[in-house]
């Protein structure tokens, strides 16, 4: 059962040094004590020595795979690096995705200016004035002469004359009273995310040509190897299905076969592959690449580097003919 938030603040900090050997220098790390013993009893047993002068020595482990580590230890998940950018297809991209189009002007997508509304404040028609009564039915001073009648124009279709309504300018009324709202249709937005990692530790959906997908890769791989030595099973279980998801999306091309066989490499090498409980080696991590692998064969083919790898020989080369074969029959 994993440890409560009290109970990781409330066990003493302990020290690792990690990365010696893979990173050319030393990283100090300090984390609970609980957080870390909590992920398996290896690692308990690992932690529950003094560390007050002894820290834990991984020499062969990275900073950054460290840091996925720990980060799992608290949250539960671990983000996923970027993929590098190869400098050389970045430029010749750059300049074809700057060139503007024929659809563009001054790189904003051109749009036929619509019909513009009228305006609120147009000027009314004005009504048309009264006409004056003759000046032979007016006196000297502008007065009409008794007893004389003034003709007046009918209107067509008036049949009642019209009496100006009064104005109610200026008038206040009373604001409608707001119809009382639910509780439960109350709103409060948030104003940070509740995860700040959220977003960096799902894979990628989308691939990206001009990336460099080594690190990406690698650091699935390494994570579940450091799982598997110290029986994480949870962070093996979720560096495997990070690492599917990435290759899922991986489209292979002539530019970044290598970052496959720096994965076979790993892999295959003996960082990977311990034993479990009864001494039975786990080989998922080897499957899943060489799974891979044989399903992308025909585009593999035509990489002189991974034919340089097949020509190796060793344990990949048997596993990824055995899939081929299999696809064959």
């Amino acid at each position: 059962m994993p440890a409560t938030f009290r109970q990781i603040l409330d066990s003493r900090i302990i020290t690792f040094l990690v990365g010696n050997h893979v990173d050319g220098k030393s990283s100090e790390f300090r984390v609970h004590e609980e957080a870390i013993a909590q992920l398996s009893q290896t690692l308990r047993a690992i932690v529950n020595k003094d560390f007050v002068n002894d820290p834990e020595v991984w020499s062969d482990v990275s900073k950054g795979t460290f840091e996925q580590l720990a980060q799992f230890a608290y949250t539960g998940d671990y983000t996923v690096p970027k993929p590098l950018r190869r400098r050389a297809v970045v430029d010749v991209q750059e300049a074809v995705e700057n060139e503007p189009s024929s659809g563009t002007l001054n790189g904003y997508q051109a749009a036929e200016e619509a019909d513009k509304p009228l305006a609120d404040n147009a000027p009314a028609e004005e009504a048309p004035a009264e006409e004056a009564p003759p000046d032979d039915d007016l006196d000297g001073w502008g007065n009409p002469i008794f007893g004389k009648k003034v003709k007046k124009e009918k209107k067509k279709g008036q049949l009642w004359a019209y009496h100006a309504m009064p104005s109610f300018e200026g008038v206040s009324y009373p604001a409608p009273i707001p119809e009382p709202t639910r509780f439960a249709a109350l709103s409060y937005p948030l104003l940070a995310p509740r995860d700040n990692h959220k977003d960096g530790s799902e894979p990628s959906a989308k691939f990206k040509p001009e990336g460099d997908y080594s690190v990406v890769l690698l650091s699935h791989a390494k994570l579940w190897a450091l799982a598997d030595i110290h029986d994480i099973g949870a962070l093996k279980a979720l560096a495997l299905y990070k690492l599917h998801k990435t290759l899922c999306v991986f489209r292979i091309n002539e530019g970044n076969a290598g970052d496959l066989i720096h994965l076979i490499r790993y892999a295959y090498s003996d960082y990977t592959g311990g034993q479990d409980d009864g001494g039975q080696v786990d080989d998922t991590l080897k499957g899943l690449v060489a799974q891979y692998m044989a399903s992308n064969s025909p585009a593999l083919s035509h990489d002189r580097k991974f034919m340089g790898l097949l020509r190796e020989g060793g344990l990949f080369v048997e596993d990824f003919l055995r899939l081929v074969m299999q696809r064959t029959q």
